[in-house]
């Protein structure tokens, strides 16, 4: 008796077993466990961003046009630019050579009077012939983000009768993101942290030790009115 009650129990744990495996492998596949990063995903890619400016073999001045222009460029780059930004001078006129490198240092001069410091600035130059069509060309690399594409609805009776979430759910919120980001550039790495500043830490140490108020007057505020 004891044999078969053994037998039977062996044989029901098997069963379950077998039965238990077969509902994994129908219902729970590695397809079925994406997020919703994972379905939806965002690639990123680098976009490199070009500026071109007319060398003018009769003047050596920038027009007001060229530095407006040059000054936008600036601002696009301080905001979305990684890496250096490229001053690209045309060489191989002959006599033209001198005043191409004339008009790109006055290039970098205007890039560093909106912001752009020298050493985020690097030069270059391409071979060109001595006709007048001779460009200036600045560029730099940004990122961009790029979302999946909506309005799958394949396969929505298998999902439902699995009970999974439907093939579109959490595209919108991607793409929403993919759109808003700042810099896409966050979302392969994170940002590179600003550096720490000693003098403010050195202010508070000295109110602190001679005991006066380190925080603002207005977070004091606040606080009173909390307590009340």
């Amino acid at each position: 008796m004891t044999l078969h009650r053994s037998l039977a129990k062996a044989f029901l744990a098997a069963a379950a077993t077998a039965f238990a495996a077969g509902c994994s492998s129908a219902f729970n596949g590695p397809e079925q466990a994406l997020s919703v990063a994972e379905e939806h995903p965002i690639s990123v890619d680098t976009q490199v961003v070009t500026l071109t400016l007319g060398a003018d073999p009769t003047t050596t001045d920038l027009s007001a046009v060229d530095k407006a222009r040059i000054r936008a460029f600036a601002d696009a780059y301080l905001v979305n630019g990684h890496g250096p930004l490229t001053v690209t001078a045309p060489s191989g006129g002959g006599a033209a050579d001198r005043d191409a490198e004339e008009a790109a240092a006055d290039v970098r001069a205007v890039l560093y009077e909106a912001g752009v410091d020298w050493a985020s600035m690097t030069g270059s130059s391409y071979r060109a012939g001595g006709g007048n069509d001779r460009q200036i060309v600045l560029s730099y690399t940004r990122y961009v983000a790029t979302p999946s594409a909506c309005g799958n609805w394949a396969g929505m009776r298998m999902r439902d009768y699995r009970n999974l979430r439907s093939p579109n759910f959490g595209c919108a919120t991607q793409n929403n993101l993919a759109a808003m980001v700042a810099d896409p550039r966050d979302l392969i790495q994170p940002a590179d942290e600003a550096p720490a500043d000693a003098e403010a830490r050195v202010r508070v140490m000295r109110a602190y030790r001679k005991g006066e108020q380190t925080g603002s007057a207005q977070e004091a505020n606040m606080d009173v009115q909390i307590s009340q």
